[in-house]
């Protein structure tokens, strides 16, 4: 009965590395910018891609996201070129950018195909063994059967993702997960400035205040 009631250990998931290890990051954009944007926070990617390489040799950090196309309104027209700006920035950090049209629908636009693109970069560098391990971040369980497939090809695969936008099931299958939110601190800074709490003046101060004005009420009379 005793040992109906002791506690299960925890399982450990063996972290397995390779000797000089080469590393492949993917980071799906649009995955980030929903979490960012609900957490408030602003990403410096550079540090980001810094965390994720750890000591490995780093061959390339890709950055997958959707653009506007076509005919655009003038308040799209000035979103996108923000996002350019953006985009070259971070191909000035050398960040592969890779871009797919974005879909116009009645409720606006959406992403379409830039999950395929980035499968299709993971399984084929890793059939041509580009890599050893790739870094997926994202949380999206569409990647369940890719991250399955670049496995299979003899190949690891780490996932790092915010809480909110992640996926259990592919934190399950993966060979490493970082939780973003733990180290946040590091590669982030809120876009929500912080509050001013009210000074609270100690009692001396108080009490000095008091008497400063009862003297000089006195010498008035």
């Amino acid at each position: 009965m005793i040992g109906f009631f002791r506690k299960k250990k925890k399982e450990v998931k063996v972290i397995h590395r390779y000797v000089d290890e080469r590393v492949v990051i993917f980071i799906d954009g649009g995955n980030m910018f929903h979490a960012s944007n609900s957490l408030k926070l602003k990403i410096n990617y550079k540090k980001l891609i810094d965390i994720l390489k750890k000591d490995r040799w780093l061959l390339r950090a890709y950055f997958y996201t959707g653009i506007p196309s076509g005919d655009l309104p003038k308040e799209v027209r000035e979103q996108l070129k923000k996002q350019q700006g953006f985009l070259n920035e971070l191909q000035n950090m050398g960040i592969k950018v890779k871009t797919m049209p974005l879909k116009k629908t009645p409720e606006g636009y959406i992403e379409k195909g830039i999950d395929i693109l980035i499968a299709t970069d993971m399984i084929t560098l890793a059939f041509r063994d580009a890599y050893d391990t790739a870094v997926l971040v994202s949380g999206d369980s569409d990647f369940l059967p890719v991250v399955e497939k670049v496995q299979e090809l003899g190949k690891r695969v780490e996932i790092a993702s915010f809480k909110k936008t992640s996926s259990y099931e592919l934190r399950k299958i993966s060979d490493e997960f970082i939780l973003l939110d733990n180290i946040k601190h590091r590669f982030t800074t809120s876009l929500v400035p912080p509050k001013k709490e009210p000074e609270k003046a100690g009692i001396f101060v108080k009490l000095k205040k008091f008497f400063t004005r009862l003297f000089k009420e006195g010498e008035k009379r």
